[in-house]
């Protein structure tokens, strides 16, 4: 059996088991690399598509489609090449395979991720998800990020050039949750620009991977709300102002970078527990703080780029946060709330599809899956 073909059975698999899963809603197959034409009635045979359940070229072409419902999910199959500018105009549930694939074990029977330049939720996709995709630079200044224009949109497990930004139509509810940001230039979160931007007060950002700063204000007398801002490793810019907003908790976070410095609820610190700082100045007197001069020795030796921010056990300067539970981007009570490597749903991963390639006289062709669930 050819490797192309043994792919494609291990994605319909996994997709079979995610339908089981979300039997109340349809999923559907984007892959750039179909040849799926509406016009010429192509329904992207070459990777199984029929008339009634294409594999789509591009993910507003599943958006499109007729027979798509609000709360459908959107798988986005790994590819060499990005995918085209999206507009998600009907809640959805968009999942890609994650990222760092060739970096961390078991994640892929390929090392494709799905690269996009941006995505925009805007329209009737309230409440929609995007979770596994990378968000990169793909030929305009625009790339790179996700932009929310609407309520309720859980951003999760995705890989970020720059950030997420944000409009002010939301009036409430932005999650963004167990993501890798990786500009050391940019914003995790980001206005979009506009002086007359109003944010949004209930931004929840847990559990994420931050090489970016996170400030959030209008300007030096006009900082604006977090939530919640829990569970995160900081590693931005060494020697710089890193984190500026307020937030009604700031708890069980790792900063990571040397000299880093932060404002939080305009330097009151009210609400700020439990966390790790590099530098005896740095929150200074407040309940639970753990000084690590050398954040070397608090990590593991690890040669996956998000890997590398999990604690090591048993050394001094890992002890329990506010809830009992290990700090940073991996910790917290609940394992469906860490950050998980490469950014993998929460559903069956296939991660290897092997056979002989010998088919015997009536017993067909042994093929070997294996697969693990995902937290």
């Amino acid at each position: 059996m050819k490797t192309k073909s043994l792919a494609a059975f291990a994605v319909l698999s996994a997709i079979l088991i995610s339908n089981q899963i979300q039997a109340q809603n349809k999923t559907w197959r984007v892959n750039n690399l179909s040849n799926y034409n509406e016009a010429t009635l192509q329904w992207g045979e070459n990777f199984g598509g029929t008339t009634t359940y294409p594999v789509f070229k591009q993910i507003d072409d599943a958006i499109g489609w007729s027979a798509f419902t609000a709360g459908d999910t959107i798988h986005v199959e790994g590819s060499a090449i990005a995918y085209n500018f999206a507009t998600i105009n009907k809640r959805a549930v968009i999942i890609g395979p994650g990222y760092f694939l060739n970096e961390n074990q078991k994640t892929s029977n390929t090392a494709y991720d799905a690269k996009i330049g941006r995505i925009l939720f805007n329209g009737a996709s309230t409440n929609s998800e995007i979770i596994g995709m990378n968000f990169i630079a793909n030929g305009s200044s625009f790339d790179g990020k996700v932009y929310v224009e609407v309520n309720g949109v859980t951003v999760k497990r995705c890989r970020f050039l720059y950030g997420v930004q944000l409009s002010s139509n939301i009036l409430s509810s932005v999650n963004i949750l167990q993501n890798y940001f990786e500009s050391s230039t940019s914003n995790a979160i980001i206005a979009n620009g506009s002086s007359n931007f109003v944010p949004p007060n209930d931004i929840i950002f847990n559990n994420n991977i931050c090489k970016t700063k996170l400030i959030w204000q209008r300007n030096d007398t006009d900082v604006w709300n977090i939530l919640e801002c829990n569970n995160n490793v900081f590693d931005g810019p060494a020697n710089t102002l890193n984190l500026k907003f307020n937030t009604t908790s700031f708890k069980n976070n790792i900063i990571k970078a040397n000299g880093a410095t932060a404002t939080i609820n305009m330097g009151t610190n009210a609400n700020v527990q439990y966390n790790t700082v590099p530098n005896t100045t740095l929150f200074a007197g407040i309940l639970g703080v753990t000084t690590v001069t050398n954040m070397a020795s608090l990590f593991v030796a690890s040669a996956s780029t998000d890997g590398q921010y999990q604690l090591q056990s048993g050394v001094a300067g890992n002890v329990p946060g506010s809830d009992g539970a290990e700090r940073g981007a991996f910790g917290g009570i609940a394992p469906s709330n860490r950050y998980t490597l490469s950014g993998l749903a929460a559903i069956p991963v296939i991660y290897d599809v092997s056979t002989t390639g010998v088919s015997q006289a009536g017993t067909g062709m042994t093929v070997q899956v294996k697969a693990r669930t995902v937290k």
